[in-house]
């Protein structure tokens, strides 16, 4: 009988050693690298700030290189190379130069690190390339979404309907890139969708700054006085050009509106000021967050979605607050790929099928 005991002893301690080994083996401090394509945006700052925090909860060092400027495709791949060497455990990138971070990539995959993508759902075409999950919205969809709540604004400026109003729109362009090309081709068709009558009266470059949005802008009403809504396809690109109408004595929300896409701090905080008109929210701190969340489930040995899509939602005065508190904000669910094609993410069949597969568009 006591041989017995002694052995179920044994084995209990046994049990508590492989359990205690394993909940170590899960909260093991880990060394990851992030690297956005720049810190010149808000939106990037954001989502470091949630990569920071959730890496700060698990005990983790987050590694985070950037290069100066959002344009220079070189010095990213040479950024992610060097990170490559100081020892990280894991990587997530947010690429702009898709073709040239193709080769950061591959250094990733043959130094055998895991490397993720964020903000970011369109595979690389290279299918020996290895990306453990891409995270990110439907760009697509959201500006679509975005385009309807212009029309919006713009019928009950002219006390109309979208589907009969006039009115006359500027588009503000960012780095020529998949990204702004999915948020144009969406915002056009959202607009083609409900506001057929509305002009699109120019589309222009302003780089992702806010300085160049007041600058594209300026030049805009100098030819086209009576503009009724400018897109940013980034929030500060909007800003900027908020900033140069009412230079030129117009009145936001009355004379004039602006929209982007983001919803970084800066543009909520103009939005509870009446300084702003509406914004695709897609939470860049939640964002980072689901970053080192995936990040850990890789590590734990889970299986996690090729593509994992985060919600986005636009944003005006009458959710703001909401917004603010996370109230809208969903789990991240498995998604479709965003293809540089010029058509939806999520294929018209689809969306009629299952309307909620694309949150917030």
């Amino acid at each position: 009988m006591q041989r017995k005991l002694s052995l179920v002893v044994v084995l209990a301690l046994v049990l508590a050693l492989v359990s205690l080994s394993a909940v170590q083996a899960q909260d093991v401090p880990r060394k990851v690298g992030f690297v956005p394509p720049a810190l010149t945006s808000p939106f990037h700052v954001a989502m470091v700030a949630g990569a920071q925090a959730r890496a700060d909860e698990l005990g983790w060092e987050l590694v985070v290189q950037a290069p100066a400027s959002e344009g220079d495709f070189q010095a990213f791949v040479t950024t992610v190379e060097q990170l490559l060497q100081t020892g990280v455990e894991a990587i997530s990138i947010n690429p702009i130069g898709t073709d040239s971070a193709i080769t950061a990539v591959r250094a990733a995959n043959e130094a055998g690190i895991p490397i993720l993508a964020h903000n970011f759902i369109t595979p690389f075409d290279d299918p020996e390339l290895v990306v453990a999950s891409y995270i990110g919205y439907d760009q697509w969809g959201g500006a679509e979404a975005l385009a309807k709540e212009t029309c919006n604004l713009i019928a009950a400026k002219y006390g109309s309907t979208p589907e009969m109003t006039n009115g006359k729109v500027y588009i503000l362009l960012g780095i020529e890139s998949i990204f702004s090309r999915r948020r144009t081709g969406g915002f056009l068709a959202g607009l083609e969708k409900n506001c057929p009558n509305v002009e699109v009266v120019g589309q222009q470059t302003a780089e992702w700054l806010r300085t160049k949005g007041q600058e594209v802008a300026a030049i805009a009403l100098q030819q086209t006085p009576d503009i009724d809504v400018f897109y940013g396809n980034s929030d500060e690109m909007a800003i900027g050009a908020a900033l140069a109408a009412e230079q030129l004595g117009l009145v936001i929300n009355e004379d004039f509106f602006a929209v982007g896409i983001d919803g970084n701090q800066p543009t909520l905080d103009l939005l509870g000021e009446g300084k702003f008109s509406a914004t695709l929210g897609v939470d860049p701190f939640r964002m980072g967050v689901t970053v080192i969340d995936t990040m850990k489930a890789i590590f734990d040995g889970e299986e996690v979605p090729q593509i994992l899509l985060t919600p986005s939602v636009v944003v005006n005065p009458d959710n703001l607050e909401a917004y603010l508190a996370g109230d809208l904000w969903t789990a991240p669910v498995g998604g479709f790929p965003e293809l540089d094609n010029d058509l939806p993410t999520v294929p018209d069949e689809m969306m009629e099928a299952t309307p909620e597969a694309t949150p917030g568009s």
